[in-house]
């Protein structure tokens, strides 16, 4: 689909974008100090774009290619009443940033989600990542007071 106003087409990932997205990943990766790299996230991706029963990848891309990308979970949550959307990552190429890029994408996981009778979208912030907040704030998202536990295993 394109997006009113812009040179650029949102729509799922295919496995030929799978070495782009990982590229994309590592840059991303690197700025929070995940430890792993671009290359590491090959099989997420792989498996992602041909799993559409579990997670989507949606990505933006103009006549030159990607600039963007937007990965989400599914899941079952009682606490919702069914099956919820979990943003997992989005990035955008520096060039394409404050163009209405990351919106486009977070507004393509939402039709998503509506399509699915997903009612719940979540998404982790990363500390100090003001963009991102502003961003979601600006389509609808409300800041949740949880505390996430994890262990590395």
């Amino acid at each position: 689909m394109r997006a009113p106003n812009h040179p650029y087409v949102v729509r799922p990932a295919t496995s030929k974008d799978v070495s782009r997205l990982c590229e994309f990943a590592g840059d991303f990766l690197a700025k929070m100090h995940a430890g792993v790299s671009g290359k590491d996230a090959q099989q997420v991706f792989e498996r992602a774009v041909q799993n559409s029963d579990t997670c989507i990848v949606l990505v933006a891309e103009h006549k030159a290619g990607i600039c963007a990308y937007a990965y989400a979970g599914y899941q079952w949550r009682s606490e919702f009443g069914g099956q919820t959307m979990d943003l997992i990552e989005l990035f955008v190429e520096e060039a394409w940033r404050k163009k209405g890029v990351a919106g486009s994408l977070i507004g393509g996981l939402i039709e998503n989600a509506q399509q699915r009778g997903i009612h719940r979208i979540s998404a982790e912030v990363h500390p100090g990542n003001a963009a991102i907040e502003r961003m979601l704030d600006s389509v609808g998202f409300d800041p949740e007071h949880r505390t996430v536990w994890g262990l590395t295993v």
